[in-house]
């Protein structure tokens, strides 16, 4: 019995160090994308000593903003410790093996119920069986070459945290209902998983969907099994009045506010109705990489990905709405008979089901097949197990190491790409040459190792692949920005051909985030001095921008701060700052911000011009403790010489 159980240990700390050194060459890349507006260039996370001060206020800042604090704690925790982008990479890497042991323990469970111990296999015989497939599913997974770049995306921490809380959950979950078939106490399980769900929702949102997960596993695995008929009962109770409220807060909730609202999708190239068309394409495609997840088919950058607009339009999307059909079928057919099978297909499904909403998100994301992976990897497993219960023994350690192996090296391929940042960049242009993305990223690059110098030949090939990039279909202004940027940090005068490309978009493309990122990124080096850009381009990009959202209070105050300190008209900057606090009367918190801002700020005379203003547009603001606060400390900024 010791040696069998060494031999168990053995195989996990093996499965582990696999994954390891297959995703070990990828720690030495760099940063990406996302990565630089979340928490590289956000001084917010750019924590540099220990006190709970300075972490309680990116707490602070997460709730504000991203509304993940659990997982943006962990960023100033990197930049604590040292802040090499090595070290974010590698507790991402952590925190993957992490999830790997903990799904071995959730598949251990799975395929001990799934499946029927063979002939001459005792309970303990079986338990050990279904413990190694178990560590072999769940390796398969992590070693997955799709799996880098969620690992090592830095910014996509948010997405392994969240499916470790998932996990905890589940098991937590199993637990309590194990108990449940034996009538022992089970309710300090059962809260530890609802604690669990609750404390991960602080790391990204999806953990929400554990309760799908767990009725998933009471259809097909437990069937809602309990030693008192009452508490079987209670538990379908318990999940059909789920359903219903889910189904109600679809459309009672989300269609209105999202689907069927027309601002909801004001920042996309595309509709509710076609994000929802396009999934059927996009999900197709995520189960082929999870197959056969050949080089080149995934490029990272998708912003170039074609839309659906129609059933026909491409002819893929009705073809890939019934295969997808299909599948939900199968696992309809075969929730009794292959339970495992079923439930596979089915998680991959509920896995998807927020980010293949009809929510404001993105067409295509690799990291989005985390958790999802799992679920074709669990339907494939069982089939594999199926095809050789009856074959010689080691037919399926055979199968299995070919699995391992061939994951193993595509894995090390890929991770070696990303573990040199210019030859990921170059590659990801190469594959993907009309994505604007791969291409800002690469002139990036370029920038950075040409360390400003327009000697460089270096120099010169960022500038012609900004241009490049801002020329592609449906590119963002954040190439204009970049040159406009460069030439205005070299001296040099602007092309004009830039100003106009940039404010053409911002007037013809749908407003989104990148649209707002480029613009402020101009306002912000413009404002603080570190590049003299042209006042009256400037001021015309964001004209162009706030006649298309008049009631931005954002961009009112963003488009004062440029009236005041880079075009010096006092009376346009004090204007703004009123159609800031008109456009937001619903906010009665935020003349006291815009205040306290402008204090800390120290501009006093647009101060004082609010005051009167925002207390004749905000009935009772006066009688605020707050706000008298901040004007007692407007008088005296103002009595000082």
């Amino acid at each position: 019995m010791k040696s069998s159980q060494y031999h168990v240990s053995l195989y996990k700390l093996c499965a582990l160090a696999l994954v390891t050194l297959a995703l070990w060459p990828a720690l030495s890349g760099g940063f990406l994308f996302d990565d630089y507006p979340i928490f590289v260039e956000n001084p917010a996370f750019h924590v540099n000593r220990w006190n709970w001060q300075a972490f309680h206020d990116v707490w602070l800042w997460s709730q504000a903003n991203i509304q993940r604090p659990l997982a943006m704690l962990s960023y100033a925790v990197n930049y604590a410790s040292g802040g090499s982008i090595w070290g974010f990479k590698a507790v991402n890497l952590a925190i993957h093996l992490l999830n790997t042991a903990l799904l071995a323990a959730l598949c251990a469970r799975l395929l001990r119920v799934g499946w029927s111990s063979r002939d001459s296999d005792d309970a303990i015989a079986h338990h050990r069986r279904t413990g190694i497939w178990a560590w072999v599913l769940a390796t398969a997974w992590a070693l997955h070459p799709l799996q880098v770049s969620t690992v090592m995306y830095v910014v996509q921490r948010m997405e392994l945290l969240g499916f470790t809380f998932t996990l905890l959950a589940l098991l937590s979950y199993w637990r309590a209902r194990q108990l449940q078939l034996s009538d022992r106490r089970s309710w300090p399980w059962l809260l530890v998983s609802v604690s669990l769900i609750a404390v991960g929702y602080f790391t990204k949102e999806t953990v929400v969907l554990v309760p799908g997960y767990a009725f998933l596993v009471e259809l097909t695995i437990l069937h809602f099994g309990a030693a008192r008929p009452k508490v079987k009962r209670n538990w379908q109770y318990l999940y059909a009045a789920g359903c219903v409220a889910a189904i109600a807060i679809f459309a009672f909730y989300l269609l209105p506010h999202y689907a069927l609202g027309s601002e909801a999708f004001a920042g996309r190239p595309y509709t509710a109705w076609e994000r929802e068309l396009t999934q059927l394409r996009a999900l197709s495609m995520y189960i082929g990489w999870s197959i056969l997840p050949l080089p080149g088919q995934m490029h990272f950058y998708y912003d170039n990905y074609l839309v659906s607009t129609g059933w026909l339009t491409p002819a893929t999307t009705l073809a890939g709405g019934l295969f997808l059909l299909g599948l939900l079928g199968l696992a309809a057919a075969m929730r009794l008979r292959r339970p495992l099978l079923a439930l596979g297909i089915a998680w991959f499904f509920l896995a998807h089901l927020l980010t293949s909403a009809p929510l404001p998100l993105e067409l295509v994301f690799e990291h989005r097949n985390y958790p999802a992976l799992f679920g074709i990897m669990l339907a494939l497993t069982d089939l594999l197990w199926l095809a050789t219960r009856h074959a010689h023994p080691r037919l399926p350690a055979i199968l299995a190491t070919i699995f391992l192996v061939s994951f193993g090296f595509l894995t090390v391929l890929r991770a070696a790409t990303w573990g040199n940042p210019l030859q990921l960049a170059m590659t990801l242009v190469h594959d993907n040459p009309t994505s604007p993305r791969a291409s800002y990223d690469l002139a990036r690059l370029y920038m950075d190792l040409s360390k400003g110098d327009p000697e460089s030949p270096l120099f010169g090939r960022a500038i012609s692949e900004l241009e490049r990039g801002a020329a592609l279909p449906d590119s963002s202004p954040l190439p204009e920005q970049a040159l406009l940027l460069t030439a205005a940090a070299q001296g040099a005068p602007p092309k004009d051909v830039w100003w106009e490309s940039l404010l053409h978009k911002l007037q013809t493309r749908p407003l989104g985030p990148q649209e707002y990122r480029a613009l402020q990124g101009l306002a912000t080096r413009a404002v603080s001095g570190e590049a003299a850009l042209d006042p009256r381009r400037l001021g015309e990009a964001y004209q162009i921008v706030l006649q298309r959202t008049p009631n931005s209070a954002a961009m009112h105050a963003q488009y004062a701060e440029v009236a005041s300190a880079v075009m010096h008209d006092m009376p346009l900057a004090i204007s703004q700052l009123e159609l800031a606090i008109s456009s937001s009367l619903a906010d009665s918190g935020y003349p006291a911000r815009l205040l306290k801002y402008l204090l800390t700020k120290h501009r006093l005379q647009e101060a004082s011009a609010v005051v009167p203003y925002a207390e004749q547009a905000t009935p009772g603001l006066h009688d605020k403790s707050d706000w008298r606060s901040l004007r007692q400390q407007l008088d005296e900024l103002k009595r000082k010489p």
